[in-house]
């Protein structure tokens, strides 16, 4: 019979010389009522620390959850190729779905940025609220995927060339329909992409971004939505400079 796979949770704080951790509030309710795990079941905690725990129910109830700490072991599931990406926003499920995949694909960095062409707009009311939201996704998205470090996600920035700058890596890819360049025949550590919205980059804003020093890439014979392209250009990285190699 096929061994079912144990639960991944996260959880920042996970004490080194505690050998019982006791879990409240928002954390007991996923557990129970969500992962609806009960008493002597077993489960997975890691944090940002690149290790995780095998870890096993004490006592679940709906506020309180005692988990013991059994052994702590440290995971290589990280890419050796460091990703930031700087994804304009798009609408809600586009822009989860984003969130979710890059995370999966092993990106370090997200920031969510504005551009010219963008459709969707936050303000200062909302912006708290995006990031509450789009950092759930990741944290779930790192437990499925078997990751023990979160991608940092950045508050949203307005598309510019001090962004461009902020940002830049040894190898830079802005992702265009006109793009001629190519990505590195030399293998690289650490890149940066940027990924328009559904309406593409302006003519303004790929001049600014080939005056920073960014390739321009051409993403295909095809247009590939706002949500695709990231997928499909991550994808290509972590094949040819990351562990997605052969």
């Amino acid at each position: 019979m096929k061994q079912k796979r144990k639960q991944r949770f996260f959880h920042n704080s996970i004490p080194e010389k505690k050998d019982v951790l006791s879990l409240k509030g928002e954390s007991a309710h996923y557990l129970t009522r969500v992962l609806r795990l009960k008493n002597g079941q077993d489960l997975v905690l890691f944090n940002n620390s690149g290790s995780e725990w095998e870890a096993q129910i004490l006592k679940a109830t709906k506020r309180q959850v005692d988990v013991k700490l059994l052994s702590k072991k440290s995971i290589q599931s990280e890419s050796p190729l460091n990703i930031s990406l700087l994804q304009s926003i798009s609408r809600s499920q586009r822009m989860d779905f984003v969130m979710q995949k890059a995370t999966e694909l092993g990106v370090n960095k997200i920031i969510p940025m504005t551009s010219q062409n963008t459709v969707v707009r936050l303000n200062e009311s909302n912006i708290e609220n995006k990031m509450r939201h789009w950092q759930k996704i990741i944290i779930s998205a790192a437990e499925q995927s078997g990751r023990v470090k979160l991608p940092e996600i950045i508050e949203p920035q307005v598309f510019s060339k001090q962004l461009l700058n902020d940002f830049k890596s040894p190898q830079s890819y802005f992702l265009d329909t006109t793009g001629e360049d190519s990505f590195s025949s030399k293998q690289i550590s650490k890149t940066t992409l940027v990924v328009g919205p559904e309406g593409g980059f302006s003519n303004a804003e790929k001049e600014t971004a080939i005056d920073s020093g960014y390739k321009i890439i051409k993403t295909g014979p095809r247009l590939l939505r706002t949500e695709t392209a990231p997928i499909m250009a991550i994808s290509i990285l972590q094949y040819l400079y990351g562990d997605l190699a052969n």
